[in-house]
């Protein structure tokens, strides 16, 4: 014990040290139909971290060493870094990891990093799919008291504090999604010509437009089997309604059976399946309007991407999606079949209607951008303090010895056990823990402190 020697290792930081998870950010290089809206979430959320001076982030690569490479092909006019790889000795120097999909790796929260997840929706809890998803309930089983989350909106911070008992409501914090730059205006009558005949869609004729996935929570069923409806009572001839997306494969069948009992008017039903990015704002502007009764959102941007381009929309008035569209649209109850019918009769036949919702969705829009939605996340991030100077106690001693005393802390799997042996460690040593610290460092071994009394303190 003679030969132990204590330092004092001390880190000022001028910047709030962000590691952000990159497993996703790849995944906005998709351009078929399995691209989903969350790709367009983490990407844009990641592109405005790297704006703020205050802020020092990179990328966290997991175990895969390569993910830096196709990441840097996907944000390619930005320098972000190096990848980071999940290692002790490299995430203990950050000061927050941000997932913006996963979970977070159980290694990496026993840091002692704050760890930040953002829950966009509880979807396989709510509206139960045809298989589990995997991905969502390892997020959920990997959630706890200590944990902070960012909530895409109030309706899913609500359900988290509802269906979570795990969670801290304290530690939820409710942003705002945004659309992206491309979304705007477009009154190009001869691009939106070209773009008609490109996806089949009949250049005589007025639409309706949807954009989403056909699944049972979209309520395409429901939606179509109106306009249906609307266009058989009114003897409407000059109008078609354009779906946009994929269709679940468990869902097709069904679909497709309910698409051919419509009658010969479901000839006016046109999908056009996956749309490239550049085409999008185009067939916003030019629709009638934009319909999107949803059953269940987190968020629900394509009503605000319909509202960014002046298009009117029909929309839900249940979870997210009065937060997202306000008064500038028309809420219906999306079970309610009257409603639906006279909400289409309005949209097409009252011009001066369209009108003031094409204004008004406008102006709602201006209240979504990505800047805003990082301003309160870097809010949230200051409330920590990261600037006081930060001291931790390394034990330098002999590599032999230091390598066993390594092998036997990382060996005890009970965390209860790993708690005694931290305490049993740091009497011997005669380490006291400031106030306030929840990490010690043991030989270099960052041991995590979740319920330590010391007597000392």
């Amino acid at each position: 014990m003679d030969n132990l020697l204590f330092k004092k290792k001390f880190n000022r930081k001028a910047k709030i040290r962000v590691l952000y998870d990159a497993q996703t950010l790849e995944s906005y290089l998709r351009k078929d139909s399995g691209r989903r809206g969350i790709f367009f979430v983490v990407h844009n959320i990641f592109k405005e971290l790297l704006k703020r001076p205050e802020l020092k982030v990179k990328v966290y690569a997991g175990t895969d060493y390569d993910i830096y490479h196709r990441v840097k092909k996907a944000i390619p006019q930005i320098d972000f870094g190096t990848a980071v790889k999940c290692c002790h000795s490299d995430v203990k120097d950050f000061d927050i990891f941000l997932s913006p999909r996963h979970s977070i790796p159980k290694e990496i929260k026993e840091t002692g990093i704050v760890c930040y997840t953002i829950v966009h929706d509880l979807i396989p809890m709510v509206c139960p799919l045809h298989d589990e998803d995997t991905l969502f309930f390892d997020i959920i089983k990997s959630l706890t008291w200590e944990d902070y989350i960012f909530a895409v909106s109030n309706s899913t911070k609500n359900d988290i504090i509802r269906l979570l008992p795990q969670v801290d409501p304290d530690k939820i914090t409710k942003i705002s999604l945004a659309a992206s730059a491309n979304f705007y205006p477009c009154i190009d009558g001869e691009q939106n010509q070209q773009i008609r005949i490109k996806y089949g869609i009949p250049i005589d004729k007025r639409y309706f437009f949807t954009v989403s996935a056909i699944e049972p929570r979209k309520n395409l069923i429901f939606t179509l089997r109106n306009f249906i409806k609307f266009i058989g009572k009114n003897h409407v001839d000059d109008l078609v309604f354009v779906v946009a997306g994929c269709v679940d494969d468990n869902f097709e069948k069904i679909f497709n059976t309910e698409m051919a009992s419509l009658g010969e008017n479901s000839m006016k039903i046109i999908r056009i399946g996956y749309v490239d990015d550049e085409d999008l704002a185009s067939l916003y502007s030019h629709a009638e309007c934009c319909v999107f009764v949803s059953l269940y959102e987190g968020f629900g941007l394509p009503p605000l991407e319909a509202m960014q381009c002046g298009c009117p929309v029909i929309t839900s008035n249940v979870t997210s999606l009065p937060e997202v569209v306000g008064n500038a649209g028309i809420l219906i109850n999306p079970t309610d079949d009257e409603a639906m019918v006279a909400a289409y009769e309005k949209v097409y036949y009252d011009e001066k209607l369209r009108q003031e919702l094409s204004q008004k969705g406008l102006n709602r829009a201006k209240n979504f951008s990505w800047k805003a939605c990082v301003d309160t996340m870097v809010d949230e991030f200051r409330k920590h303090d990261f600037t006081q100077q930060k001291s931790s106690y390394i034990i330098s001693a002999p590599q032999t010895w230091k390598h066993l005393f390594k092998k036997f802390i990382f060996y005890i799997s009970n965390e209860p056990k790993k708690t005694k042996m931290a305490i049993l460690c740091l009497e011997i040593f005669k380490i006291k823990r400031k106030k306030g610290e929840k990490t010690f460092y043991i030989l270099g071994i960052p041991i995590f402190k979740k319920n330590y009394n010391h007597a000392n303190e």
